[in-house]
């Protein structure tokens, strides 16, 4: 697998499990971007897969959504087989 495959599929599983946590806990992406501190343009990127959130966003993205420390981060990084289709 290349750097660039990689990179891109970080970006998607962020995205998803982004979005993912926002809609259950039934927050706007403006609320959200509020929360973290960001622009809510920029939490739609992340949520479409344009860019990838850096390790303080996705931090700041935990707090807010109550998410336990470091699942979201884990969760992306080392996803389980059933994510990844194997």
């Amino acid at each position: 697998m290349t750097a660039r495959k990689d990179r891109k599929d970080l970006r998607l599983r962020a995205s998803g499990m982004i979005k993912g946590a926002r809609q259950a806990r039934n927050i706007s992406q403006m609320q959200l971007a509020s929360l973290v501190g960001v622009s809510q343009p920029l939490v739609s990127s992340w949520e479409c897969g344009k860019v990838t959130p850096g390790i303080d966003d996705l931090v700041g993205v935990e707090q807010a959504l109550e998410i336990p420390k470091g699942s979201l981060i884990i969760g992306i990084a080392y996803p389980t087989p059933l994510e990844t289709g194997i």
